[in-house]
């Protein structure tokens, strides 16, 4: 007897779609859904469970979604606004010796994020107000949703997106 998880099952890529979301301001696709502890790092990365095993959402990301060869590679971050463990958008192959010295060459990662991480617990905790983003005209390049996230969106979210 089917269950119900047989009966229609999701394709895959609409259950990862659904667990992003897109940032107009960066490009990035953030990962929004489960997240592991980082593999011995601390930032944290998506997990997303692809036929019965757990995947990493940027390694799920660059085979079924940009089609990449990563086979004995490592994927590494590199969203235009700063690397984003999180982001499953700008992604691209790797080997392990050329991954390791791209992040020593982003020195200001770990303190920033370490700040961003302390800004969001003074706001979570009442001692600083959240303060949306300001965008200024022409600082920063208003994206549109990559082709792959587009059929999971609400027609809404791109047509006529730029606030401008």
């Amino acid at each position: 007897m089917p269950n119900q998880w047989t009966k229609n099952p999701v394709p895959a890529l609409e259950r990862f779609a659904r667990k992003c979301a897109f940032d107009p301001l960066t490009g990035c696709v953030m990962w929004i859904g489960g997240q592991t502890s980082g593999h011995g790092h601390n930032q944290p990365y998506g997990g997303f469970w692809y036929e019965g095993q757990m995947w990493l959402v940027h390694r799920w990301a660059a085979i079924h979604i940009h089609g990449l060869e990563i086979t004995g590679l490592q994927v590494d971050h590199c969203c235009p606004a700063g690397p984003s463990t999180l982001c499953v958008q700008h992604v691209k192959p790797e080997p392990a010796d050329v991954n390791r010295a791209l992040q020593h060459l982003r020195p200001g990662r770990t303190i920033q994020q370490l700040a961003t991480k302390q800004y969001w617990l003074l706001v979570e905790r009442g001692y600083e107000e959240y303060k949306a983003p300001e965008r200024i005209p022409g600082d920063v390049p208003f994206f549109t949703p990559p082709d792959w996230l587009r059929p999971f969106l609400p027609a809404k979210e791109f047509e006529n997106a730029c606030p401008f």
